[in-house]
């Protein structure tokens, strides 16, 4: 539960030489953060707005927000919250002692961690956690007021509304943010509005239904574009910059992913319906296993494949996300990610689908 804070919104009526860069859901990602920055050659003449969730989920937390307090100095850059941003309020009273135990002893790559880490801090279930969040507080304010600074709705030349969950109407805004800062499946919920809503927070590969995706979907006709990519959250994720110029939106994406060339053919296909987080009954699972692979069957019974470490059996019940039976075309020449290589399917993205291929025909060559 996402402590209440009135929503701040910001209206800006900008005119520049350059480009509007969007970028959501870093996690705590600094290396891919600069990566991404790099790629799109950002510059002095862009204007770069960053929707939130900037934080957690990473191991680079601390080093993220330095990186960002010094990058604002040189650049125009604009701050969105994000729910998993809020993580620093639980350190102020009065402390939420469930979610920071949750934070710190479950979740553990958590900006608290790195905070408790460098005041040698041991962090232990018996914890005076009022004392502990006392000293971290003090040590590292500078944080905290930063976060805190982040707008929670900006409203960018009366044409495009920026929110890190989602929003139904402008015109109705909500007295204070979580609702904003958290609104799962808002793509399928949104209605067409006159205004593009630029949204993160939900992994746009979640929407597939067909073929996986992590690319941005953007929306004509419902004005909706969603543009995060499922970095540190999915296990084929990566980060994606939207990008704006003359009212013309292009995208980039980069991951950590190992590149690899295809040597030869490989066009066999199947496709059909994807699911991801759906829960299926065991019946639905008929003890069937290939390799490190489970095959399940969805709703309408299709035949999926999920990877092992996607996978919960438990109390009789099967338990799997980001199944499918998506085999990848790949043309001789083509260049792709290697996210998983296993057996017998390896599993591997092109231009941000993600698919199977049998394992046989990857090499072991990185470009």
């Amino acid at each position: 539960m996402l402590r209440k804070k009135k929503t701040l919104v910001l209206p800006l009526n900008l005119k520049i030489k350059g480009r509007f860069l969007f970028i959501s859901d870093i996690h705590g990602d600094l290396d891919l953060l600069k990566l991404a920055l790099k790629e799109v050659n950002f510059c002095e003449d862009d204007v770069l707005f960053l929707l939130g969730d900037i934080i957690e989920k990473g191991d680079q937390n601390i080093a993220i927000l330095d990186y960002l307090l010094d990058l604002r100095t040189k650049y125009k850059i604009y701050f969105l919250a994000g729910n998993c941003d809020e993580v620093l309020r639980y350190i102020l009273p009065p402390v939420d002692r469930e979610m920071f135990l949750y934070y710190t002893l479950v979740k553990k790559h958590s900006i608290i961690n790195e905070m408790a880490n460098k005041l040698n801090i041991e962090l232990k279930p018996n914890m005076d956690v009022d004392q502990v969040c006392e000293k971290l507080y003090q040590n590292f304010t500078k944080y905290y007021e930063f976060v805190d600074s982040f707008y929670d709705v900006i409203i960018l030349n009366n044409n495009y509304v920026l929110v890190h969950g989602g929003i139904d109407d402008i015109l109705n805004i909500p007295y204070y943010n979580p609702s904003i800062l958290k609104y799962d499946s808002f793509y399928l919920k949104a209605k067409p509005t006159p205004y593009y809503r630029i949204v993160g927070h939900f992994p746009v590969v979640n929407y597939s239904r067909t073929i996986p995706c992590n690319n941005p979907i953007i929306d004509e006709e419902k004005h909706v574009i969603c543009i995060d990519g499922g970095n540190k959250v999915k296990p084929t994720g990566q980060l994606n910059v939207l990008l704006l110029k003359d009212d013309k939106f292009s995208y980039i994406y980069v991951d950590k992913y190992i590149k690899q060339i295809c040597k030869t053919n490989i066009l066999d296909t199947s496709i059909a319906p994807y699911h991801t987080n759906s829960y299926l009954e065991k019946v639905n699972y008929k003890g069937e296993k290939i390799g490190d692979f489970y095959v399940c069957y969805n709703e309408q019974g299709i035949k999926c494949y999920a990877y092992k470490s996607n996978v919960i059996i438990s109390d009789n019940k099967f338990f799997c996300y980001d199944a499918t039976n998506y085999f990848m075309p790949l043309k001789k020449g083509d260049r792709y990610s290697l996210i998983v290589k296993a057996e017998p399917f390896s599993i591997v993205k092109k231009e941000g689908y993600i698919g199977l291929v049998s394992t046989e025909l990857i090499t072991n060559d990185e470009l």
